[in-house]
């Protein structure tokens, strides 16, 4: 079985690949104490994924699947 932090690192190095950033909701943001960790893939400093109504909303899952379809492609 996977950690998250294994499975949070295996997207971070194939997003590079493709040349994004992952970034985490920081720990000492305020949005983390109310919705808890998320994630946002960003490219060039635009926000690619994870930004919809709110910073950070995606979840782990999600970046997984992102990273699947990029693969493919």
């Amino acid at each position: 079985m996977r950690t998250e932090k294994s499975r949070e690192d295996n997207a971070r190095r194939r997003l590079s690949k493709h040349g994004f950033r992952l970034r985490k909701t920081p720990a000492r943001s305020w949005l983390r104490a109310y919705y808890g960790p998320g994630y946002m893939i960003t490219e060039n400093n635009t926000v690619v994924r994870g930004c919809h109504g709110r910073e950070y909303t995606d979840t782990l899952a999600d970046v997984e699947s992102y990273v699947a379809d990029l693969d493919v492609r």
